[in-house]
């Protein structure tokens, strides 16, 4: 599934409308109708694609922008999932409202369990609210799944699901097949389900 607009692109036209648009123009129905225009709606669930902004300079502006959106559309959503790139910028930055679950999705290296740390971490200095917080542990292989989760409780992490090593995964990833695809009896699916079920969803 291919976005063929983001927020990336509602940044630009909006910084262009302060010049183009009439003065008495409602900035507040301008957004919300091109909020709509880069709403990918699909059978069960709808679409917002960050994108980023053409051109150099400072996030602060798309930032500002995609905190708007998100103040816009989550009350209309019974759930929203929010994926984010990795690293901790979002967070920083406070782009991310308050939360309800906060899922660190990392591998099994002790590095990117310590990444997960460091997440839980900055959120409580920055004084996001959330929940509970849980790891997801991708691309385990069966001989190290109780390390992963050893190291897990050294640090204070509660794993919801290590996803174990998939070759039919692997296979949909390389030429670009969509997860969605993968048979019921997949070990990635599986063990997804499960971590659904921890969640409560």
């Amino acid at each position: 599934m291919k976005a063929e607009k983001t927020i990336g692109d509602m940044r630009e036209f909006m910084q262009q409308s302060r010049y183009t648009t009439p003065p008495e123009t409602d900035k507040q129905v301008l957004f919300e109708s091109k909020l709509f225009e880069i709403l990918l709606e699909e059978d069960g669930y709808d679409l917002l694609v960050m994108g980023k902004p053409e051109g150099s300079g400072c996030y602060c502006f798309v930032n500002n922008l995609l905190r708007a959106v998100m103040d816009k559309t989550v009350a209309n959503y019974d759930l929203v999932i929010i994926d984010t790139p990795a690293g901790l910028e979002h967070f920083s930055r406070k782009t991310i409202p308050d939360l309800d679950d906060l899922i660190v999705v990392t591998d099994e290296s002790r590095r990117g369990l310590t990444t997960g740390e460091r997440i839980r971490d900055l959120a409580k200095e920055i004084e996001l609210k959330y929940k509970d917080l849980y790891v997801v542990v991708n691309k385990v292989t069966p001989g190290r799944r109780m390390a992963v989760l050893e190291n897990a409780k050294s640090l204070g992490l509660k794993v919801i699901g290590t996803i174990p090593y998939d070759e039919c995964l692997a296979k949909f990833d390389l030429v670009g097949d969509p997860l969605m695809g993968l048979p019921d009896d997949s070990p990635a699916v599986l063990e997804m389900r499960q971590v659904i079920r921890e969640l409560g969803l």
